[in-house]
């Protein structure tokens, strides 16, 4: 299997459902003007993606930070932080400068915060081989911002498992959430069958649309079954349906998080231009 083309992935969970197949090929640009276009300086995101999408410098967190660790450089590239949610961009390479086979892959990679937090991994070796790339979607039960997030591994591998290069491997770096972030504040009552539920907070990043709320039916201990229907209007006229990604817990209640296009496949939102959220038909204007 080449990574590079593929990818590997894991899946951490807890109290968290996956909506859809999250294996990340390609990335829809939503309401994105060409003003946005600018590609942040490292361009870490659009290698990732092999270029695919460009986030903008003000979105993503350049981090840059590394640790070497039997002769493996790990470096926390960088982040988009939403809140709760999160997708954050490590790079393994030789410190000398060699380069992996391209079935190298990193082997248990895991992303320690609280007990709860849920991710997925998604890493590839770049064409150069220089780097393995991993990328960690992820959702927390409370805000990212200020808290320490440690990224490890436990080895380097081939597609057999034999060892190429023998950790573990660990990095620890400080959240910051994107200057795109903000949380708009609503009180609706949603009703589906036998589930009743409350939104409160809505949380607006480049990575999707978060909906927070809890239940009203006394089931607080599951996730809904139910998701609504969400769409944004942009500020060029253009209304579009999103799809839901993920669903998890939080310390109270649970969130939602609006993340895909119509065919599963990860968009990224230029918040400066949504002007209006609809969810099951309840408009709610966003106001900064």
């Amino acid at each position: 299997m080449n990574n590079n083309q593929d990818g590997n992935k894991t899946t951490k969970n807890a109290r968290k459902k996956w909506v859809v197949g999250t294996a990340i090929a390609a990335i829809s640009l939503m309401a994105m003007g060409t003003s946005a276009l600018a590609s942040t300086d490292k361009a870490v995101f659009k290698d990732f993606f092999n270029g695919n999408t460009e986030i903008s410098r003000e979105s993503a967190t350049l981090i840059n930070q590394s640790k070497v660790t039997a002769g493996i450089k790990t470096t926390v590239e960088e982040s988009i932080i939403g809140e709760n949610s999160a997708m954050i961009i490590v790079s393994f390479e030789n410190e000398d400068g060699t380069v992996f086979p391209q079935d190298a892959a990193i082997a248990t990679p895991e992303l320690n915060w609280a007990k709860d937090a849920s991710y997925m991994v998604e890493q590839r070796v770049t064409e150069d081989g220089k780097k393995i790339i991993a990328m960690f979607d992820v959702d927390t039960p409370s805000p990212l911002k200020g808290k320490k997030v440690t990224i490890k591994a436990d080895a380097v591998v081939n597609n057999t498992g034999a060892v190429i290069a023998k950790g573990p491997f660990q990095n620890t770096f400080t959240a910051q959430e994107s200057s795109t972030s903000y949380n708009i504040g609503i009180d609706q009552t949603l009703s589906q069958q036998q589930e009743k539920l409350s939104i409160q907070t809505i949380n607006i990043s480049t990575i999707g649309i978060g909906i927070e709320g809890n239940r009203l039916d006394g089931q607080t201990d599951q996730l809904p079954k139910y998701n609504p229907k969400v769409s944004i209007s942009t500020s060029d006229g253009k209304d579009t349906e999103l799809h839901l990604g993920s669903a998890s817990t939080l310390d109270q209640g649970f969130k939602w998080n609006y993340n895909l296009d119509q065919e599963g496949k990860k968009v990224f939102l230029n918040t400066a231009k949504i002007t209006s959220i609809s969810i099951d038909g309840h408009i709610i204007p966003v106001t900064k």
